[in-house]
């Protein structure tokens, strides 16, 4: 009977709401209404009309009213661990009742007895108050209901009489449990549920000791009720004499608990090491979830720091705070001269789950202690509390005044300046960030007068994805911090040099307004990223694209300067990357068509706009078709035919490369198939498609080439992947990993535009590859024998390593004789056919051209063969030749 609603408060939930979370206010008021229902509903139909038992002794009511009063202000609390325990003598009155009052009452002397408890002892919220009343009265309507139900309770009590006692106040000690766990959970408490099985067997323990204490009682009652002083009174006693052991215990483990504190601040070398084990202390000290300390600013120069202890999380420390001046609790805080309670965010003045101290030094006010929120389910802070607060608070300050405040003063300042330079730079390569970049270009507009606008470069690192792909993060994260090392090389210690974020950096010059000077330390960027980078024992090879802005009087803000570099950027990259661009008003323009181009380039696929022509690639000494080239075209439907070179980037940037790639090797891997469904030896001609660094990097792309070759039908071996030298430069177990795989299928390997990347007989001796193809740069004109040196050289290359050479490019018959006396074995270009469209190439076939030789016609326009890239969907074949 003694398990009553103490605090039930914490944040809002939804419980018993579904929607619109209710106050916990509301929620209490709502649990209480059921209770009192369910107590009405029992008593009238289970005790109603139950007279007084037939006793030789007459109890009045108000007489066990004042027992159940008495019972309820003499509550003991044990504290264990984490876990508050309160009992009473509350069963002793209980049981009395039970053999000498009618149901009526006994529930009207309960309800009563413990309303006047309540309202002596003060400390309760009417919610709780009517809580408390619904509970009890439930209560004890149960526990009626159980002694009834098992005995008749007719005359002096007998074995039956004391087994009915027994489970009645058991049954009420579980009953209450259970509601005194809900209330706290529905009310936005930390759930109970978990503890009901401790609270139940406590209580029941309790039960039971006192439950036996009154069955005595009664009996010697029924002897003679003057026998009753002589059990009372030692009750009385022993119950008193426990009450004062555990109030003179507590004040030891307080004592113990001040002494310890006391040691923590005396040994504690570092101020924030010191606050966070005192914090955690006084967690322990008054079993509560937060200990926060404040200390407050001496001067302008700093800020006030907040450090902070939880139950469950990381502690914060030196965490800078608002100004204490702006928080309305400050002007309490530096009033007070004592601890005192904080009223909750419902303005309950008597809420006890928040308690403040000031700590105040000789001359000033430190800084706050707060206490919060106790740990244990149901109780607050007592006076007891607020006074030991006081005691901490006052060893706190006296130690940080004398001890450490001035070494902490000094921690203070160090704290503030690192954490100032946290916030305006990047923590990786401690350039400026882009906070810090667009005050300083800001502030250089705002004063812009005879030395005019500020000059902004934009930098963008090319083919950092690649290194990120092919590395990880880990030596990307490296390399930025190169370039950054780079840049402060190049610049002048008053330019501004910031890292915006991943691989874009910015520079503001200190010069004046003249783009020409600002293009010339551009060039030097580039020049000197152009080196190699030392990462992880290989050499990284790394551009840069810059854009240049120069502001506007009158027109321009930081955020659009900068956004015009970034524009004049794009257009760096858009132009072959590695070089330099000034920012132009038509530049815009473009970039919002290139954006335009990208978006609907990735719903392109799924709209059938993306095909794939094929290209003859020819035996040379023969002139007979050995295979095709794929090449994917885009048909767009206002645009018209759009160039490789113009949407092939953006597939890259965005990541379609990877769709896109993987639908181009599909398809040209089913046109084989149908070659050679069509046209005997077919089957032993190659298709070659381009692949992608992504593609290479993608983890499934092993298992998707073996679906794809197999579906088709295909032999492995007719399957020619081209890879440029920038995919396979990087030597990761990797890109190994994957080329080793692949010619295990059967699959063979062409490095394309050999000699124009990172070219080296290193990178031949660790990859295995089938062909090299000469780029077009090293076809020349027939009459410069200089031009041809490179071509003559990979030629012979290709012999010593048994390699098959492919020439690209090939627009003349000159080119072409050149190219036979060297002993190229094959090419492609111009010369013998433009890149067509799946039906024409199956015609050609068809038409026998894969059996005869090709006769050269040239270029019909003697354009250069960029790619292969045509607007004519048609192979432009000479005729047969003998």
């Amino acid at each position: 009977m003694s398990n009553r609603l103490t605090r039930a408060a914490g944040p809002v939930g939804r419980a018993l709401t579904g929607g619109k979370p209710w106050p916990p206010s509301t929620r209490i008021w709502t649990f209480s209404a059921i209770l009192a229902g369910l107590a009405f509903l029992i008593y009238r139909n289970q005790l109603a009309g139950l007279s007084t038992p037939p006793v030789h002794l007459s109890l009045p009511w108000p007489l066990l009213a004042v027992a159940f009063a008495t019972a309820e202000l003499k509550v003991v609390q044990v504290h264990f661990r984490r876990e508050t325990h309160s009992f009473s003598l509350s069963e002793f009155p209980a049981v009395i009742g039970f053999f000498f009052l009618s149901p009526f009452d006994y529930v009207l002397a309960l309800l009563v007895g413990s309303s006047v408890a309540f309202l002596i002892g003060g400390q309760q919220r009417i919610e709780k108050f009517i809580f408390n009343l619904a509970n009890f009265a439930l209560v004890a309507v149960v526990e009626l209901t159980v002694l009834y139900t098992i005995s008749d309770v007719n005359g002096q009590p007998h074995l039956v009489d004391w087994l009915a006692a027994f489970a009645a106040t058991l049954s009420a000690t579980i009953l209450s449990a259970l509601t005194i766990a809900t209330v706290i959970t529905i009310s936005g408490g930390a759930p109970q549920f978990e503890k009901l099985p401790e609270m139940i067997q406590f209580g029941s323990m309790v039960a039971f000791a006192n439950t036996s204490l009154a069955l005595l009682a009664v009996s010697v009652m029924w002897i003679d009720p003057v026998l009753l002083w002589l059990l009372v009174l030692p009750l009385a006693i022993v119950f008193l004499a426990y009450q004062a052991y555990v109030s003179e215990r507590e004040k030891h483990e307080r004592l113990e608990l001040l002494y310890q504190s006391s040691r923590i601040l005396q040994h504690s070398p570092e101020l924030d090491s010191t606050l966070v084990a005192l914090l955690g202390h006084a967690r322990t000290m008054f079993r509560a979830e937060l200990a926060e300390v404040i200390l407050y600013p001496r001067g302008n120069e700093i800020e006030a720091l907040r450090t902070t202890s939880r139950h469950e999380g990381t502690p914060e420390v030196m965490v800078p705070t608002a100004d204490p001046q702006t928080d309305p609790l400050h002007a309490r805080i530096r009033d007070a001269t004592a601890p005192f309670f904080l009223p909750t965010t419902l303005g309950a003045s008597d809420d006890r789950s928040d308690m403040v101290s000031p700590l105040r030094g000789e001359s000033d006010l430190i800084g706050s202690l707060r206490i919060s929120n106790r740990l244990t389910a149901g109780t607050t802070f007592s006076e007891d509390d607020l006074r030991l607060l006081e005691t901490l608070a006052n060893q706190a300050a006296v130690a940080l005044e004398n001890g450490h405040l001035e070494q902490s003063l000094a921690e203070l300042s160090r704290l503030k300046e690192e954490l100032r330079f946290q916030a305006y730079h990047d923590p990786l390569t401690g350039l400026a960030n882009r906070t810090l970049f667009l005050d300083r270009v800001e502030a250089r507009i705002e004063d812009a007068g005879a030395d005019g606008m500020p000059v902004v470069l934009f930098l963008d690192l090319d083919d950092f994805k690649i290194v990120n792909d092919t590395m990880g993060h880990a030596a990307g994260d490296r390399l930025l911090v190169g370039v950054a090392e780079r840049l402060r090389e190049v610049l002048r210690p008053t330019d501004v040099a910031a890292r915006l974020g991943g691989d874009e950096f910015a520079v503001l010059l200190e010069d004046g307004p003249e783009v020409g000077h600002a293009v010339t330390v551009a060039d030097r960027i580039v020049d000197v990223l152009r080196s190699p980078f030392p990462i992880e024992g290989q050499e990284i090879l790394v551009g840069g694209s810059i854009g240049v802005a120069a502001g506007r009087a009158g027109s321009t803000d930081a955020a659009e300067l900068l956004r015009n570099a970034d524009v004049a950027m794009y257009t760096a990259k858009g132009a072959g990357k590695n070089r330099v661009s000034v920012f132009e008003p038509t530049m815009h323009a473009e970039i919002v068509a290139r954006h335009a181009l990208s978006a609907e380039l990735s719903r392109s696929l799924g709209r059938g706009e993306l095909v794939v022509f094929f290209q003859p690639i020819v035996a040379l000494q023969t002139s007979r078709v050995a295979g095709f080239e794929a090449l994917v075209r885009w048909r767009h439907p206002s645009r018209g035919l759009i160039s490789p070179a113009e949407f092939i980037p953006l597939a890259e940037e965005t990541g379609v490369i990877r769709a896109l790639g993987r639908y181009v090797l599909e398809e040209a891997c089913t046109q084989a198939a149908r070659w050679a469904e069509w046209h005997p030896g077919a089957e032993r001609l190659t298709v070659a498609v381009n692949l992608s660094a992504q593609q290479l990097q993608e983890p499934s792309f092993i298992e998707d080439l073996q679906a794809i070759v197999g579906k088709s039908g295909i032999d492995p071996g007719q399957v020619l992947l081209e890879m440029t030298e920038t995919v396979m430069f990087h030597e990761t177990s990797t890109t190994l990993t994957r080329l080793a795989a692949i010619r295990e299928l059967g699959v063979r390997i062409a490095i394309d535009d050999f000699g124009t990347g990172y070219s080296s007989l290193g990178y031949l001796r660790r990859f295995r590859v089938d062909v090299l193809k000469i780029a077009r740069e090293f076809v020349g004109p027939a009459d410069r024998s200089e031009d041809w040196a490179f071509a003559a050289a990979i030629v012979a290359l290709g012999r010593t390593l048994d390699l098959t050479i492919v020439a690209e490019g090939i627009e003349t018959s000159g080119q072409l004789e050149r190219l036979r006396a060297l002993g190229c074995e094959l090419g492609q270009g111009y010369l013998f056919a433009r890149p067509a469209d799946a039906d024409a190439t199956l015609k050609f076939l068809k038409d026998g051209g894969s059996r005869r030789p090709i006769a050269a016609t040239g270029a019909p326009d003697g354009s250069p063969d960029v790619d292969g890239d045509s607007d004519e969907p048609a192979l432009r074949l000479g005729q047969a030749s003998a």
